[in-house]
């Protein structure tokens, strides 16, 4: 099946910058629910899309759930400037996930910097033209969780294209594979005549070396052919990656489960767990340092659930065991959650401290203004109060949210920076946080340990 954008749902804006859409979401309303209210919605707004016929997405980026590998949203890619003869050599001065995270801000983790960093990308360099329209397949990420492809689109002859120019309408399959993938992307337009953008999946494990056949018959409005086969590699995470097999039985909220499998990898942390009832459990995870993984999402079918978090810390690449906690959706009442809201004029200077949840608070130890954007550096009392809600707030009641994850600092103590937008000066300007705070009558999670021998070889 293809997927087809309607007029009405086409990207607001083609600029670089942060998704302007997602900061005024946030500048003109206050947050209504917890994170597990949030996760509850989310879940079963996804348990009522699951039989819906799938349908193209508005950006900004949103999470889509597909039950096979033929169903696909239609992916924004692209390129930079007139092309090069010299293909590799172009594309490697496109910085994809770079800009893939300035679209999403601070929606997903911070995991995928690592394929730039570390050098885990594939290069494809697969191109082909048709109708003065080129385009180049450049890189692949694999690592058995998330396949990420960056693409460039070049237009050989127009002189300026529009949003209209920047979409991308395909099927696709797997040669001999079936694998239910959940997947996002972003694309940026970076000339007159190219765009270039990223597409990140969540996907059931699939052999080495498998090829993706990726049939193409339109590329903005022009229809055409670019069909491509785009080989799937892990060979470059897995010497990197450490797969545990706990097996590990546990009960929550009377729901049975099994801790099948911990894969951990550079980019990307899976927990495989067998249950029956996946629909009335959530999971959230830390390492032995009670750092949060932050969430990524999930599928699963058949009694088998597969949840994603981004990778651990770089403070703490090899903790020692990580804890999966579990806890009971069904359980939830809204009036079992309290929030409200604290207030500190961070024009008079710092420190500053606000009050957080559960008897602990959160310190403002520094503000940075930098060119491109504030970065905002602080200290949790406590371990719930690690991942704080966040926000600036001008004297017009404008509200800037984070567009990166927080980021820990310290191994010692509870110490963070969170990158935000650019804030020309801090006059006038309030420092919002958003509290959560859970019922003592909610029942807590179970806790489940998961040590890791690091020194043994999967």
């Amino acid at each position: 099946m293809t997927l087809h954008h309607d007029a009405a749902e086409k990207p607001e804006q083609s600029s670089m910058e942060p998704s302007k859409a997602v900061q005024s979401r946030i500048r003109q309303l206050s947050p209504s629910f917890t994170f597990e209210e949030l996760w509850m919605k989310h879940t079963e707004d996804t348990g009522e899309k699951r039989s819906i016929a799938p349908r193209a997405i508005k950006l900004p980026t949103r999470w889509i759930w597909v039950s096979n590998a033929v169903l696909l949203c239609a992916i924004l890619l692209g390129g930079l400037g007139w092309y090069s003869p010299s293909v590799g050599a172009a594309l490697k001065k496109i910085f994809f996930i770079d800009l893939f995270y300035q679209k999403t801000g601070g929606l997903f983790d911070n995991g995928l910097y690592q394929i730039e960093k570390q050098n885990l990308g594939t290069p494809a360099n697969i191109s082909v033209t048709d109708k003065n329209i080129q385009l180049t397949v450049a890189e692949v990420f694999y690592d058995g969780v998330q396949l990420v492809i960056n693409y460039q689109v070049d237009y050989l002859k127009k002189n300026k294209i529009t949003e209209e120019d920047a979409s991308f309408y395909y099927e696709y399959h797997f040669e001999g594979v079936h694998s239910t993938m959940m997947g996002t992307h972003e694309f940026s337009i970076t000339g007159d005549h190219t765009f270039v953008g990223t597409t990140v999946f969540n996907i059931e494990p699939v052999p080495d070396h498998t090829k993706l056949n990726i049939k193409i018959p339109m590329i903005g409005t022009t229809f055409g052919n670019w069909d491509v086969t785009v080989p799937i590699t892990i060979d470059k995470a897995l010497p990197l990656t450490k797969i545990v097999q706990p097996q590990l039985e546990g009960t929550s909220g009377g729901h049975k489960f099994v801790v099948g499998q911990l894969t951990l990898t550079p980019v990307s942390t899976q927990i495989v767990v067998k249950t029956e009832d996946s629909a009335e459990l959530v999971y959230w995870l830390e390492d032995d340092l009670e750092t949060p993984f932050a969430s990524g999402g999930g599928m699963g079918g058949e009694g088998e659930q597969r949840v994603n978090f981004g990778p651990p810390s770089e403070i703490n690449p090899h903790p020692t065991y990580v804890t999966l906690l579990v806890g009971d959706r069904s359980g939830a009442q809204a009036d079992m959650f309290t929030q409200w809201e604290e207030y500190a004029d961070v024009s008079e200077g710092l420190p500053v401290t606000l009050k957080g949840n559960d008897g602990g608070n959160v310190t403002i130890t520094n503000i940075q203004l930098l060119e491109d954007s504030t970065v905002i550096y602080y200290e949790a009392s406590n371990a719930s109060n690690q991942i704080p809600f966040l926000m600036f707030e001008n004297s017009l009641g404008e509200r800037y949210s984070a567009t990166k994850q927080a980021v820990r600092l310290s191994k010692d103590s509870f110490s963070y920076k969170q990158e935000y937008p650019k804030i020309p000066t801090l006059t006038g300007m309030k420092l919002l946080l958003v509290v959560n705070e859970i019922s003592q009558e909610l029942e807590k999670p179970v806790k489940i340990k998961i040590p890791i021998d690091w020194e043994t070889r999967q």
